[in-house]
């Protein structure tokens, strides 16, 4: 069990980056959140379950924030949403949500569907709404701890990953993924700010790969690049094109 511990501590240290930031507080059941939430699950539970969120602004002016859901492995057939005032949304990224100077934020949760006991692991991330740029992050890990496959080695080949580069990009831009193994298939798309597709390109799950793609055709402005498992976005990001 140690080394399960250690392996999850080094995979969300190192591997992951996670920066503590001080602006915000995030607290689940009246303790605060460090890296990781560490999130009980088994067959008898409740199913689905709710874990409320809680985000105090430290700072003394209000700050807008969105929160962004990245999936880093789903158990098969798990839903993971995220959730305000008790309306779960299927999105990545959230509205805009501006939080007082130390007045807890009590209207956000998880809400985790799962079918089996396997583990899941998502990122969660508070972005400045404006830039989003991450502000601060954690981890949700749903685990059954009596369940031995929890000592399964998450490996970098299993870890989502999604960058471009140059950003903004002028006649071209790189975008650098990685789609987990146990998706079957998987495409990058990328939409204009009204949510019209743009590009639309097929992908291999299991191997750290990168891609040019052309710029050169769409107009000056704010694009969201998605990376898609099994039909399902995982994790979307913003490209700004400027020619």
């Amino acid at each position: 069990m140690k080394k399960i511990y250690l392996l999850l501590t080094l995979f969300v240290l190192v591997t992951l980056g996670v920066k503590a930031q001080s602006d915000f507080t995030l607290t689940a059941e009246g303790v605060e959140i460090q890296d990781t939430l560490k999130i009980e699950i088994s067959e008898a539970g409740e199913n689905p379950r709710y874990d409320f969120i809680h985000i105090t602004n430290n700072t003394e002016s209000d700050k807008s924030i969105k929160i962004q859901l990245e999936y880093i492995e789903l158990a098969t057939d798990a839903i993971l949403q995220m959730c305000f005032a008790g309306q779960c949304q299927d999105v990545l990224i959230s509205p805009a949500v501006t939080l007082s100077p130390n007045v807890e934020y009590t209207d956000f949760d998880l809400m985790y569907m799962y079918q089996n006991t396997n583990y899941s692991l998502a990122k969660v991330s508070i972005l400045d709404a404006t830039t989003e740029t991450p502000l601060k992050s954690f981890f949700a890990f749903y685990k059954d701890p009596s369940n031995i496959s929890l000592g399964k080695q998450i490996k970098q080949s299993n870890v989502l990953s999604l960058e471009v580069y140059p950003n903004p990009a002028n006649n071209n831009a790189t975008i650098s993924y990685n789609l987990p193994s146990n998706y079957n298939s998987g495409k990058i798309i990328i939409r204009n700010m009204i949510g019209k597709e743009v590009k639309t390109i097929a992908i291999n799950a299991g191997s750290n790969s990168k891609m040019t793609i052309s710029t050169s055709d769409m107009p000056n402005g704010v694009y969201f690049y998605s990376i898609i498992g099994d039909g399902k976005p995982l994790s979307t990001k913003k490209l700004i094109v400027k020619h």
